[in-house]
């Protein structure tokens, strides 16, 4: 059986993006998982793995990191039901898409409330590795700022995949596939983080949000939600 490595917060609380598009993929791939939580300050949990980050996953022999790489891992020791359909290119893009603009819009709209839910022991990790990267460590004051405009502003980032999603049930056509479990792994990181409204009920990208929390048996809807 497949051990996924996945970052946990208080209350078991498992935000990590990436985290979750490895576990929608082994969903798809109707592969089962043994969980093991890893806090930020248990980085000697995946040294086996060469890797600061998650996820990790150990597969029989085979140690794979990076959700990215994972995905690809996953599709060729599984092969039946592709994670990227026709194109892995395009799954590529939307991931990477989701990487560069959705979480950087995200994230300053969270951070206060992630900070709020990391386990207190790590904490001092989250505000100093944070603090630096925004230059504060007041991040309630940050957080609250950067609503002011910043909820608009994700909204503005979702444009391309809101033009798709008025078209088709997922970013993949009829059937999700990976370029839907890479802005659904988002969504879950906001999810599990805060309960901060970000999305109106007649965005397309809200009826396509509530279609993937629905996903194998509610995976998504199930998780510990702010």
């Amino acid at each position: 059986m497949v051990t996924l490595y996945d970052l946990v917060f208080q209350d078991d609380r498992r935000p990590s993006p990436f985290c979750w598009r490895a576990k929608f993929a082994l969903k798809h791939k109707g592969l089962g998982w043994r969980d093991e939580p890893v806090g930020f300050t248990e980085k000697q949990k995946i040294a086996f793995a060469q890797s600061q980050t998650l996820p990790v996953i150990h597969d029989g022999p085979n140690v794979v990191k990076d959700s990215w790489a994972i995905a690809q891992h996953l599709d060729s020791a599984y092969p039946e039901k592709p994670l990227f359909g026709p194109a892995r290119h395009h799954a590529h893009f939307v991931a990477s898409w989701v990487d560069t603009a959705v979480h950087p819009a995200l994230f300053p709209i969270l951070v206060g409330d992630l900070y709020d839910r990391v386990r207190p022991v790590d904490q001092p990790y989250f505000l100093d590795s944070r603090g630096k990267r925004l230059g504060t460590a007041d991040f309630a004051g940050f957080q609250a700022k950067a609503r002011e405009k910043g909820v608009d502003t994700f909204r503005a980032v979702l444009e391309p995949a809101r033009r798709v999603l008025k078209e088709q049930p997922f970013l993949s056509g009829e059937q999700p596939a990976y370029p839907d479990y890479a802005l659904a792994g988002a969504f879950l990181w906001a999810r599990v983080a805060t309960p901060l409204t970000l999305l109106e009920a007649d965005d397309p990208v809200y009826a396509w949000r509530e279609r993937m929390l629905d996903l194998f048996d509610g995976m998504g809807r199930k998780a510990r939600a702010a």
